[in-house]
C-alpha cells in the first residue's frame, strides 16, 4: 500500500474517533409503586449522592395513582411520569451541585426522597 495515501486516512480516522463524546449519560432506575413506594437506584443500590453530570432517569410507574417528579438546581418540578397511566418513561437531565428531591405530587409528604449532587 502507498504510504502517502495511508497517512491521510489514519489522520482522518483519528479525527473521527476524537469526535465521539467522552461519556454518555449514566442510567438511574426510578420506581413508583406499588403501594406508597418511590425510589431511585443504580445497580440495585439506593442512590443518595451523585457527582454532577448527565443522568437518564428510567422510571417504572406501577400505578396510575402516583407520579414521579424531580426538583432541584436547574430542574424545576420536572414530571417524568404522570398520574394517568402505568408506564415506563425515561428522561435525561444534567444534575448540578446541590440537593434534588424526587416525589409523588399527591403524596409528597410520605412519598419522597433526595439525592445530594457534588
Amino acid at each position: 500500500m502507498n504510504t502517502r495515501r495511508l497517512i491521510p486516512l489514519l489522520a482522518a480516522g483519528a479525527l473521527a474517533i476524537s469526535a465521539v463524546p467522552a461519556s454518555a449519560a449514566t442510567t438511574l432506575d426510578g420506581l413508583v409503586g406499588p403501594g406508597f413506594n418511590i425510589s431511585v437506584t443504580q445497580g440495585g443500590k439506593k442512590v443518595t449522592s451523585l457527582k454532577a453530570g448527565s443522568y437518564t432517569f428510567k422510571v417504572v410507574d406501577k400505578t396510575n395513582a402516583h407520579n414521579f417528579v424531580l426538583n432541584g438546581p436547574g430542574v424545576k418540578d420536572k414530571e417524568i411520569t404522570g398520574l394517568s397511566a402505568v408506564t415506563t418513561k425515561s428522561m435525561t437531565v444534567t444534575l448540578k451541585k446541590g440537593t434534588y428531591i424526587f416525589y409523588c405530587t399527591p403524596h409528597k409528604s410520605s412519598m419522597q426522597g433526595s439525592i445530594k449532587v457534588t
